[in-house]
């Protein structure tokens, strides 16, 4: 792996290969020119995001089972950098991306964690938290995102790897991000949100996509809460009661003031995150009822 630099960047994608050749790999050549170590996870079903990758040979590839927390797993235990960075094959990076989050990790030695912000194709700002370094007992929802977040590697060592049940391809579609925030913060760090490492996240989903997306969204939410409270975690009932009461809010409004889109995107978010919590209950319960097992 890459010598002096103390970042590298893992991508984690599946049978992506056209949106990753578009939106991501054009912005990764300055990366790559300045010599970080770059690795890209692949979970896809056929040839072709290899046969792209390959087509770099200064970036690494590794294969993983399907879960997006699994492949992010995987690009930790490669890592031996004192930083590693996540980002998404649909994103479009800034050229000097990763030099500003090291220069951000290295001002601030009590942060675990730094995310930033995203925009739209069309230079929206994306939902996220406003600048700032945040401490436990912060919500973790809307804190930041998958698609730009930046973690120390001894962090891992500490809180330990991403949960494998959260996340796009697993049991519970989405929240490995904001479950791993929430232990970092927990566990003494902070989570360090920034302007300065904003990034592009395109949009290419049709509203039905968006929807299910929304549902996926409050499923991890749900499923991320109900695992910190079977823990004994009393402080996220307090912080999942003020999460589902904004989204109730946001719905309520976007009735009122006739954005019926936003309304169903706020209505599938809640369903999945009442779904997930009782499921996550449920599965809960179910271990701590099984016998313990004999040496």
């Amino acid at each position: 792996m890459g010598g002096e630099k103390r970042i590298c960047l893992a991508i984690v994608t599946r049978d992506r290969a056209a949106k990753l050749e578009r939106y991501l790999l054009p912005s990764l050549r300055p990366l790559l020119d300045d010599g970080y170590p770059v690795v890209v996870v692949d979970q896809s079903t056929d040839g072709d995001t290899e046969r792209l990758v390959r087509g770099f040979p200064e970036m690494h590839y590794l294969r993983a089972e399907p879960g997006i927390s699994r492949a992010r797993n995987a690009a930790v235990r490669w890592a031996d950098t004192q930083y590693i960075a996540f980002t998404d094959d649909d994103v479009t990076l800034p050229p000097d991306w990763l030099d500003k989050i090291v220069r951000i990790l290295d001002s601030s030695p009590a942060a675990g964690a730094v995310c930033g912000r995203g925009v739209s194709s069309q230079g929206e700002l994306l939902p996220g938290s406003c600048a700032a370094e945040y401490r436990w007992p912060k919500s973790p929802f809307g804190l930041g995102n998958g698609f730009n977040m930046a973690f120390r590697r001894t962090v891992f060592d500490q809180v330990g790897l991403f949960d494998e049940d959260l996340g796009g391809g697993a049991q519970y579609l989405s929240a490995e991000d904001t479950d791993m925030f929430y232990r970092v913060m927990k566990a003494g760090w902070t989570v360090v949100c920034s302007d300065e490492i904003t990034v592009v996240h395109h949009e290419w989903r049709s509203v039905t996509d968006m929807r299910e997306l929304h549902r996926g969204y409050g499923l991890g939410a749900g499923a991320q809460v109900a695992r910190h409270v079977a823990a004994g975690d009393r402080t996220m009932i307090r912080i999942a009661a003020r999460e589902t009461a904004l989204h109730l809010l946001t719905a309520m409004r976007a009735a009122l003031t006739l954005r019926p889109s936003l309304m169903r995107l706020q209505s599938a978010f809640l369903r999945g995150f009442f779904r997930g919590l009782v499921a996550s209950h449920r599965a809960a319960s179910g271990r701590q009822d099984e016998p313990a097992l004999r040496p």
